[in-house]
């Protein structure tokens, strides 16, 4: 089974990705966003909320996602700024009309009534149709974002569900955060100062066993936020 590389939401900035056959091997994939490479890079555009209700839609707009001076910036803005405001609770955002190709629970066609139209719009990007690979090291040097309620991610999903759906065929989250400068849980800090990665796995999505692969980290100052840290997975 293959796995492809997906960055997801709101990462701030991407500096490089690197991916090497094995430990110590050749490097086999690289990105050091000179330019953001189409070829490579596929933009997912859809209103479909995910496993997790998301609060964002996905376009392929300049002001979600851009490079500059080598650096992938990933940026969520408010719906209500390209719309106005009433279009949250009367409007429709139809998405066909943009390139939808994500139509799972309606997601190309939202019409506001016992939801508001999806209040904040990103960018997600995948390698999907470009590259994947099976075995070996995927390193990502990355900043995380600053702000309330923003979850950037970065994951390695199966391009072949060969084992079932989610996520009997796996899920590898290289790193995930939450942009909240003061979150808290049990006294215990879960904003920007903690990282986590994580392998989902199981028969199915009640019985995700995803609680006995799950690692975080703690740092307080600089937090993931502040400055560049290298995130790796073998």
């Amino acid at each position: 089974m293959k796995f492809t590389f997906f960055a997801l939401f709101a990462l701030a900035v991407c500096h490089a990705v690197s991916i090497q056959s094995q430990a110590r091997g050749p490097i086999i994939w690289q990105e050091e966003f000179d330019t953001l490479d189409y070829s490579r890079w596929k933009h997912l555009i859809t209103a479909w909320r995910g496993g997790n209700n998301e609060f964002q839609y996905y376009d392929n707009l300049p002001e979600n996602s851009y490079v500059r001076d080598g650096i992938l910036y990933i940026k969520p803005t408010l719906t209500a700024d390209r719309f106005g405001e009433d279009f949250l609770y009367n409007g429709v955002l139809d998405l066909n009309q943009e390139g939808c190709n994500v139509d799972i629970d309606g997601g190309c066609y939202v019409v506001a009534g016992n939801e508001i139209i999806n209040p904040a719009q990103s960018a997600r990007m995948v390698t999907s149709d470009s590259f994947s690979f099976t075995y070996g090291t995927i390193e990502v040097r990355a900043k995380m974002p600053k702000g309330d309620w923003i979850w950037p991610a970065i994951w390695m999903l199966p391009t072949d569900n060969v084992y079932g759906g989610w996520p009997q065929s796996g899920e590898i989250d290289i790193v995930e955060t939450r942009g909240n400068a003061d979150f808290s849980c049990n006294g215990s800090p879960i904003g920007r100062q903690l990282a986590g990665s994580t392998l989902h796995w199981g028969p199915d999505p009640s019985q995700n066993r995803y609680d006995l692969t799950h690692w975080e980290k703690i740092i307080q100052s600089p937090d993931f936020a502040t400055d560049f840290h290298i995130f790796r997975v073998e």
